[in-house]
């Protein structure tokens, strides 16, 4: 192997690593992607902490034929619950409260999706999870 191609390889696990180390930044990541499911349970953990400290919710919009879905969780009081927020275009606004764990579980899942499960794979394309202030997320 020449000097070169044993320094673009190098390169190339030094971006690997950094990718899983740190999968996005900010706290934003689409889907379908290319991150292992480590890298995104420590995103997730990172979701889950900015939760805690700040006063920011997260929210996953998934397009549909019908139109954008919204899936939203804020943490309440200590933080150990989530008022978790469902917008469907035909059914409006539904809310609920969750344990962490769920939260962790549900992100966990929808962001390791690698191919559509509905609605065609165009649509799949669109979801997006990302950080947002409470008051923008309240207003939607």
């Amino acid at each position: 192997m020449s000097e070169h191609d044993q320094r673009h390889g190098t390169r190339r696990r030094n971006a690997e690593l950094d990718t899983e180390q740190r999968p996005r930044t900010p706290l934003q990541l689409h889907v379908p992607n290319d991150v292992s499911e480590f890298a995104i349970r420590r995103f997730v953990e990172g979701i889950i902490s900015e939760l805690k400290q700040s006063p920011v919710g997260v929210e996953y919009t998934s397009t549909t034929l019908l139109g954008t879905k919204r899936t939203q969780y804020i943490a309440q009081g200590s933080g150990t619950m989530f008022q978790k927020r469902l917008y469907d275009p035909r059914l409006g606004w539904r809310e609920e409260s969750v344990r962490q764990l769920t939260v962790q579980d549900d992100l966990v899942a929808r962001l390791t999706l690698d191919r559509p499960v509905e609605d065609g794979q165009w649509a799949r394309r669109r979801d997006c999870c990302r950080l947002r202030p409470v008051g923008v997320l309240r207003r939607r």
